[in-house]
């Protein structure tokens, strides 16, 4: 597969952006997607302290994936928030190379920081064990799986995704870690802070208080 890796920014064309937009609609459930205007507000927000990728992988000129990520500078980790393939190309490894592509960046970025390497790449996934029937169980499982393949271990620590919508209550899911230097200090802990500080404050603009309601046992 000749895939040709592209970042995204607001001075890319109408018709490419809206491609990768609908694939992301297709690919989540209506609960849990950010609105098209938030990966507009994160390209505008990227910075040195908090690098926004909006990566896609095209075949011909046609998107057939797209990831969206952050890079933390102050704490040396990157977030991948989403991850979607064209329904017709899964099953064939692009999920796993779209993953890798981002990992590289990730890596770039913490090199132009002045890092010998990244810290960690970390990831939200839902549990399991709080699917409705067999067969979200399974697809759960199976996400478990794929990412456990890349690297990723379920870190243990209680966590919480912050609401994305007014009245919508906190979703208790797994906080997903891959560290790639062990010699670095970053805690799960640590991890959440960043998290709900440098994207869901900053980006999300969900209010401290609220926040901090999310941290509560």
């Amino acid at each position: 597969m000749d895939i040709e890796w592209k970042e995204l920014d607001l001075h890319d064309s109408d018709s490419l952006l809206n491609e990768a937009l609908h694939l992301y609609d297709e690919s989540f459930p209506e609960e849990v997607r950010e609105s098209h205007d938030l990966f507009r507000r994160s390209l505008t927000l990227s910075s040195s302290e908090n690098v926004y990728h909006f990566l896609v992988g095209l075949e011909n000129g046609k998107v057939i994936s797209m990831a969206t990520a952050h890079y933390f500078a102050r704490a040396n980790f990157g977030y991948i928030v989403y991850l979607a393939a064209h329904p017709e190309k899964r099953g064939i490894g692009l999920g796993k190379k779209t993953i890798e592509e981002m990992r590289r960046r990730l890596q770039l970025d913490a090199k132009a920081s002045g890092y010998p390497s990244l810290s960690a790449v970390v990831l939200e996934t839902e549990k399991e064990t709080t699917a409705h029937d067999e067969e979200e169980y399974a697809i759960n499982l199976k996400r478990l799986k794929f990412f456990e393949s890349l690297g990723f271990q379920i870190a243990e620590v209680e966590y919480v995704q912050p609401p994305l919508f007014h009245g919508q209550i906190p979703v208790p899911l797994y906080l997903q870690m891959n560290i790639l230097d062990e010699t670095a200090s970053l805690t799960p802990e640590d991890t959440i802070e960043v998290l709900y500080k440098e994207k869901y404050n900053k980006v999300n603009q969900i209010s401290s208080k609220e926040l901090e309601l999310c941290l509560q046992p």
